[in-house]
């Protein structure tokens, strides 16, 4: 079953993409059903699009829809694709067969199959190797063009950005995380005196203490809480922030899960809570790290093997006392970090090349590394200091952005297709 089911996306998908591009006719030449500009589809190419487009359809659609009523949308579709294919091809736009081979890899990845298994799905559906290759290249050159002459064009301000997050917290009203807390309560009696409130507020201190020792929340809530919810622990169960107590919010949404609070004091006596978990909007954490390092290039006078030796040489005099900014300055071949010392400052995942943010991850405060290599020559790396950051403003905005920017370039995209097929010669032969 699980086998079959991953066929069927695997045979949607194929359909969707063949059902997208104008694929090449396998078939004799036949009959011209439209001229586009320089170009154009022959009868065989529409009756593949219109069949493959028919199969999409849901079967109690086929009983009520002709191939022929479609026929003449999916000539539209195909006559927007030819014409972009002809900038790509005047323009000289290419994609590689390393790029082709790299996009069906991960197809067959997205739908858990290795490459022979989606081999012969494509054979089952008929559909040989050569046309979905062929396809997929259209795909990619179809999205190049339209990055060319629209993307680089949508500009998304800073403004915008903030703009649409204020309307997202709006319509999303108390947010849309909930957080899992429990609760003791010490209380106080109303008009409670100064000795009263000392006392109560000794107790939750105590009670922070054996916290702190790891002893069991809801333990220290069965025994010690004078809240109703006392015997379940001081189970709250899950809440937003606007179904949380006013007093209570604050110091909610600053707690990491896990964390408890110091005591809150309130009019009913003293509060302690701990978030147990959170679901929906999370905090993003990332490890910044900083790190500096020494980089040697290769070149027609330096090998691999004496670029390493060298770097193995300044190690062990780095080992011996040597000042490291010293050394990066003076032999490293990164000018921008060399003048640095060879500091490349607090960087984030993601900001180095794999090779050597995988090597960078695994030393530890001030350790010095091996001779690491990349594509940049090999690097000498030492790590200054890691922490961690919420990112989860910056990745809000970054979403945002990224919706923005998607929405502006589908209206742009759709307005300049208009314009090119308006501005192409395009001629109906359907009815010859």
């Amino acid at each position: 079953m699980k086998r079959f089911k991953q066929q069927c996306l695997v045979h949607a998908f194929i359909f969707f993409t063949l059902g997208s591009l104008n694929a090449l006719a396998q078939t004799p030449v036949n009959r011209i059903v439209a001229i586009v500009d320089k170009g154009v589809i022959l009868q065989n190419q529409l009756d593949e699009q219109v069949q493959q487009t028919y199969q999409r359809l849901p079967p109690e659609q086929r009983a009520s829809i002709s191939k022929s009523d479609i026929e003449k949308r999916v000539l539209d579709r195909m006559i927007i694709t030819e014409l972009q294919l002809q900038i790509a091809r005047r323009s000289a736009i290419k994609i590689s067969d390393a790029e082709v081979e790299d996009s069906i890899s991960r197809i067959a990845a997205a739908n858990k199959l290795s490459p022979e298994e989606f081999l012969s799905v494509l054979e089952k559906d008929g559909v040989s190797l050569s046309s979905f290759k062929n396809t997929i290249r259209d795909q990619m050159l179809v999205r190049r063009v339209q990055s060319s002459y629209v993307h680089h064009e949508v500009k998304i301000s800073e403004q915008e950005v903030d703009s649409f997050l204020n309307l997202l917290e709006q319509n999303e009203g108390a947010q849309s995380t909930e957080y899992h807390l429990g609760h003791i309560l010490i209380a106080t009696p109303e008009n409670a005196s100064p000795q009263q409130i000392a006392t109560a507020r000794k107790k939750a201190d105590a009670i922070i203490n054996s916290l702190k020792r790891g002893e069991n929340f809801s333990t220290l809530s069965i025994a010690n809480s004078d809240a109703s919810n006392a015997l379940e622990g001081g189970d709250l169960g899950w809440m937003k922030l606007a179904q949380m107590p006013t007093l209570l919010t604050p110091f909610v949404e600053k707690m990491a899960v896990n964390e408890f609070s110091e005591p809150i004091e309130s009019p009913s006596g003293f509060h302690i809570i701990k978030l147990y978990e959170t679901r929906g909007q999370q905090k993003v954490m990332v490890t910044k790290t900083h790190v500096r390092h020494i980089l040697l290039k290769i070149n027609a006078l330096i090998s691999d093997q004496i670029a390493q030796e060298r770097l193995l040489n300044l190690k062990q005099r780095l080992e011996n006392g040597e000042d490291f900014g010293a050394l990066a300055r003076a032999n490293s071949e990164d000018r921008g970090s060399a003048i640095k010392g060879g500091d490349l400052g607090w960087v984030q995942p993601g900001a180095l090349v794999p090779a050597f943010e995988t090597a960078m991850d695994k030393l530890a405060i001030n350790e010095l590394s091996d001779p690491v290599q990349t594509q940049f020559g090999w690097h000498l790396i030492q790590v200054l200091g890691r922490e961690e950051q919420d990112n989860t403003q910056l990745m809000r905005e970054a979403q945002a952005r990224s919706q923005l920017q998607k929405r502006k370039a589908d209206a742009a995209i759709e307005a300049w297709l208009t314009k090119l097929r308006d501005e192409a010669y395009v001629e109906y032969r359907l009815e010859d």
